[in-house]
């Protein structure tokens, strides 16, 4: 197993943020208490241990690129520019890039607007360590007003999943946009974007009906900032406020 100092990384910010519009500005850059969402994301993967990160962006977005560029960061970043037609074409580009001279992982992969306290991320990739066979590990937590939560479920008492999206109805966690992945799932690559598969929802849906062992690891309360509400909602989850 790597030392932590060798861990690879990856941050999903090619999604438009339509819903965030307001703000006037791209939605990797939106802040919450006065970071921006990339910024507090690349902090999490440093506290993490990671020592190269890829970030992806879409070809419009290269103001977030040219912010983060200022600030000095513990490890090597990469940049992909791409408008990619999906999150599941997003994920796979990540793996790729970092699943490079035969390193099979995990790699600590998150999406750019996923809130959580100091240290959630560390503590995710030191319990995952000790699931080597998982191929995905997908950090929980509770749905709570998440307009579109995926929704999971494990065997009781252990990790592995057993249902997720609408076969896990009613269960009382969601994914929380933090992920470790080995890069034995890109044999489902090719196949996948080749039936047309548009989310990362139905890809993951997909791995664990074709008997791939996805873990499910509860984490602390984290936060989605999908529309303007959610920046106080995280705002507030920083500060200690009960939401």
């Amino acid at each position: 197993m790597k030392a932590s100092g060798d861990l690879k990384a990856g941050v999903f910010a090619a999604g438009r943020g339509e819903r965030l519009r307001a703000q006037s500005t791209l939605k990797p850059l939106v802040k919450v208490n006065g970071r921006t969402l990339i910024e507090r994301v690349l902090t999490s993967m440093a506290e993490a241990g990671a020592s190269d990160v890829a970030v992806i962006i879409n070809e419009d977005s290269l103001a977030v690129r040219d912010h983060v560029v200022k600030s000095k960061w513990p490890f090597a970043l990469r940049w992909i520019v791409e408008t990619t037609p999906s999150s599941m074409h997003s994920f796979l580009r990540v793996v790729e890039t970092l699943a490079t001279e035969g390193d099979d992982g995990p790699f600590l992969l998150s999406t750019v607007d996923t809130v959580a306290n100091s240290q959630t991320y560390a503590q995710f990739m030191s319990e995952v360590r000790q699931l080597e066979q998982a191929v995905v590990a997908l950090a929980l937590t509770s749905p709570g007003n998440d307009e579109k939560p995926l929704l999971v479920r494990c065997t009781p008492g252990d990790t592995r999943l057993v249902a997720i999206g609408e076969a896990a109805a009613r269960s009382e966690y969601a994914t929380a946009g933090i992920y470790a992945v080995r890069a034995s799932i890109l044999c489902e690559a090719e196949a996948a974007r080749r039936d047309g598969i548009n989310a990362l929802r139905i890809f993951l849906g997909r791995l664990l009906e074709r008997g791939y062992y996805l873990a499910g690891i509860p984490i602390a309360r984290s936060i989605d900032v999908d529309n303007p509400d959610d920046i106080t909602t995280a705002e507030n989850f920083l500060r200690g406020v009960a939401v």
